[in-house]
């Protein structure tokens, strides 16, 4: 559904040993760089952390059809408040739909 090409593009996949502050370095610094953090239930404080800091730029988020039951939210309760805007939206075979949504400026 798309995630092998967006992890081939991205030049760095970011994990929690990438400081935050270094990433907005890297943001402010270069226009052209492309990093993935891939959220996962030992990732949610971190992405938090990501979203807090305002380094996100797009969320590309799946909805798989499945219920798994209970578990960790990614998107934590204190974020600020931000507008996100859908740029695609795209339902596969296997009931999977992505969506992107880039930050409004």
């Amino acid at each position: 559904c798309g995630i092998n090409e967006i992890r081939e593009n991205a030049l760095y996949h970011i994990t929690p040993d990438y400081s935050i502050s270094m990433l907005d370095e890297w943001r402010k610094s270069t226009t052209n760089i492309c990093y993935l953090a891939e959220a996962t239930p030992e990732k949610t404080d971190y992405i938090n952390g990501l979203l807090r800091m305002r380094v996100v730029d797009e969320i590309i988020l799946y909805t798989i059809p499945f219920i798994a039951g209970t578990g960790k939210r990614f998107f934590q309760s204190a974020l600020p408040q931000e507008q996100w805007r859908l740029i695609s939206q795209k339902a596969y075979r296997n009931g999977v739909v992505r969506h992107i949504y880039k930050a409004c400026v």
